[in-house]
């Protein structure tokens, strides 16, 4: 099948086509992406399925006469999708094989029948993708060991995923993981309590908050930023967020305040500070304009014995999203770390 040349985003499909069991499809972000669809029949929302994408660029031949050194899967935030070639570049050029998932109701598993983008009243529920997921790289890669890397949300699924996995886990990569509550644990607690009533009557009301664009408007290149999005899959307003999904992170944030135990190594990348507001600031191109980076490091502390910090001067919520120099020192630092892991 031929590759199609890469696209702007706006002119991507609203909705990705499902692919037949263990078939590769190419990917609207160009020549060497494809992703099969991990289809899980149907839950309450409709269609459950997750997209699985893969970067197999041509390979020159020192690559392939390299061992490969590993796989690594990454998983996105809230609202958001894998969308980073850089990334993917970046891993490829450190000898290993880069896989991306997009979660159920999320970019490329997003369907017309889904009324609730983003939604869940339970985080066990991504389980299922992450482990077909895991389960494909293992038989495509048998003997390699497979990083895990998460965003915002997708770092805290991750770490609670980690945590009750019994796969082999080479590492954790956390790029400002969503592990607490803004405001401290002095505020989610209350949060907990009065969303606990709510949700019994109706886990999929959406909660009325202030719709913000300030961190698409520090993203996009439509507006400050320097990336090409998706108009559904990340969207200038955030999905609207649901009784039942705020109640789920919550309980995680307090399952992870509790201690993960987590026996491998994990890095946590963060800007060096966070800055909030109502309407958008130039400030936020060089912070984290979406959770307490100073949280995020107190509550990493509870993942595990074996955990990494990094402060990445003036980067925004996504570190590898960041202007320059910022990005070029979050890559630095990360294939830093990578070198240093146990063979």
């Amino acid at each position: 099948m031929k590759v199609p040349e890469y696209l702007p985003a706006s002119q991507w499909s609203r909705f990705s086509a499902n692919t037949r069991p263990g078939q590769w499809v190419p990917d609207p972000l160009g020549p060497g992406y494809q992703y099969t669809t991990l289809d899980f029949g149907v839950d309450d929302e409709g269609p459950a399925v997750g997209t699985l994408v893969r970067y197999q660029p041509a390979w020159q031949l020192r690559e392939l006469l390299a061992r490969p050194k590993g796989a690594v899967l990454s998983l996105h935030g809230w609202s958001d999708y894998f969308y980073n070639r850089e990334l993917a570049g970046f891993w490829h050029r450190q000898g290993y094989r880069f896989y991306a998932l997009d979660l159920r109701r999320y970019g490329r598993s997003l369907r017309p029948e889904h009324e609730l983008a983003g939604y869940t009243d339970n985080l066990a529920e991504y389980d299922a993708e992450i482990n077909a997921s895991y389960d494909l790289i293992r038989q495509e890669h048998p003997k390699l060991p497979i990083l895990f890397m998460g965003h915002s949300l997708g770092g805290l699924v991750l770490s609670l995923w980690a945590q009750r996995t019994s796969r082999p886990i080479a590492g954790l990569v956390l790029n400002a993981p969503w592990l607490e509550f803004q405001g401290t644990q002095f505020l989610r607690v209350p949060a907990q309590g009065l969303l606990e009533s709510l949700v019994k009557r109706s886990p999929r009301r959406r909660l009325h908050l202030p719709e913000l664009d300030n961190y698409w408007t520090s993203l996009s290149r439509e507006a400050h930023g320097e990336w090409d999005l998706h108009p559904l899959w990340r969207p200038r307003h955030a999905f609207k967020p649901t009784t039942g999904w705020l109640k789920t992170v919550l309980d995680g944030h307090a399952t992870v305040a509790k201690g993960l135990g987590l026996e491998q190594p994990v890095l946590v990348l963060t800007s060096e500070q966070s800055h909030f507001g109502a309407v958008y600031d130039p400030l936020m191109q060089r912070t984290d304009s979406i959770v307490d980076v100073n949280l995020v490091r107190l509550r990493s502390l509870k993942l595990g014995n074996f955990v990494t910090n990094v402060m990445i001067h003036e980067a925004m919520h996504d570190v590898f999203t960041s202007a320059e120099p910022a990005r070029s020192v979050a890559y630095r630092d990360l294939a830093l770390w990578v070198r240093m892991l146990p063979r």
